[in-house]
């Protein structure tokens, strides 16, 4: 059995759900970790909330970006950056203290600030389990529209983030690696919680779903009011999420985030509307759910996302602020070809990852930078 200090980043459910699935498999006792491995958290925001009926948490502040008007707010984020530095040495002598106590063998940050600095500090062996170390890992194409935006990503992530020498990537999507010394990058499948895989999923070979199925809308951003003007022109009912509650307008029916709820919507939808976050996209695919990314304005990660579900011919995507009914049009008259692409795509890598988190636990860390396993 080994101790295992896991940092979380909170602002999001993504983060969190992810690092609760595999904490939790690693957890429970087999014959590979006998009585299973002890978990200790670090992170803020929704991590404590989310977690602390099943593990310990130490809670930290959060480094968030921050949202506005559908677009990333550079004032607010470098705001935050700036109260998050002025708090490095009171929370790293927290987390000194916590190190002390717990003993552990291993930490795993999953975009959590604090932790890989606190790591270093005490020489304890820190990797990194997440997505967004693919912007840093892997060749991609950056359009001439998006190299504002990327070269923020870069100047973030190398900033506040570069602090990990062995990065395990999860992702739908794998580009090539970029070799890179004294770096260990490996890209590995999605990871998807219990309660994705809990609700039944469609056959490759089952009909699609009837003329009158949904649109499933998820919306991170409150702020993307001009979305719901063309929403409420389709001739399908459409659920929205992220908008609160409020009275329906015509087909669309606004419900409040519950996660089951949003889960059950997405596996009987006829598409999912979303943003660009990984994870959902991931669970969308999971479903077989073709996907119409709407990416957040300055966010290259979802950008890069919705690129990506363009070229795997998963859905597509569309960087309109202002968009027109026809935009869902078009991507509803290809619903078929992005459903064949979809129907023996294999999403979900939790065994993949979960049994690669065991080799490194057991000292089997390896090394040079490579892809585990490619989804079709």
């Amino acid at each position: 059995m080994a101790r295992i200090l896991y940092g979380v980043m909170g602002n999001t459910y993504g983060h969190v759900m992810r690092s609760l699935a595999l904490a939790e498999r690693l957890s429970s006792a087999t014959p590979e970790n006998g009585g299973g491995h002890e978990f200790l958290f670090v992170g803020g925001g929704r991590v404590p909330e989310a977690l602390r009926d099943r593990f310990a948490v130490c809670e930290v502040p959060v480094l968030r970006t921050v949202h506005k008007a559908g677009r990333v707010s550079l004032p607010a984020v470098l705001g935050q950056i700036a109260r998050r530095m002025t708090e490095i040495p009171r929370v790293l002598r927290q987390l000194d203290r916590e190190i002390a106590r717990f003993q552990p063998d291993l930490a795993i940050v999953d975009r959590e600030f604090f932790l890989p600095l606190a790591a270093r500090r005490a020489g304890l062996r820190c990797i990194s389990l997440d997505h967004s170390h693919v912007l840093k890992a892997c060749r991609y194409p950056v359009p001439p529209s998006q190299r504002v935006s990327w070269t923020l990503a870069m100047l973030n992530d190398y900033a506040l983030f570069d602090w990990t020498r062995h990065n395990l990537i999860v992702s739908f999507f794998h580009p090539p690696l970029r070799p890179v010394a004294r770096r260990v990058n490996e890209l590995l499948p999605p990871v998807l919680r219990p309660a994705v895989t809990h609700i039944a999923r469609p056959a490759a070979d089952a009909p699609p779903p009837a003329d009158d199925a949904p649109v499933l809308v998820y919306q991170t951003s409150t702020t993307f009011e001009p979305i719901l003007a063309p929403l409420a022109e389709l001739q399908r009912p459409v659920i929205v999420y992220g908008f609160g509650q409020r009275p329906a307008w015509g087909n669309v029916r606004f419900k409040p985030f519950d996660d089951r709820g949003i889960l059950e919507d997405l596996a009987t939808c006829a598409y999912a509307v979303v943003n660009g976050g990984h994870n959902l996209l991931s669970e969308a695919f999971y479903f077989r759910k073709p996907a119409l990314c709407f990416p957040i304005a300055t966010l290259f990660e979802q950008f890069i996302n919705a690129w990506h579900v363009r070229t795997l011919g998963y859905g597509d995507f569309s960087t309109e602020r202002r968009p027109g009914v026809e935009i869902f049009r078009r991507f509803e008259a290809r619903l078929e070809e992005y459903r064949a692409r979809l129907a023996n795509a294999e999403i979900d890598g939790t065994a993949v990852v979960v049994a690669r988190l065991r080799e490194i636990i057991a000292g089997r860390g390896g090394g040079g930078s490579r892809t585990i396993q490619r989804p079709p």
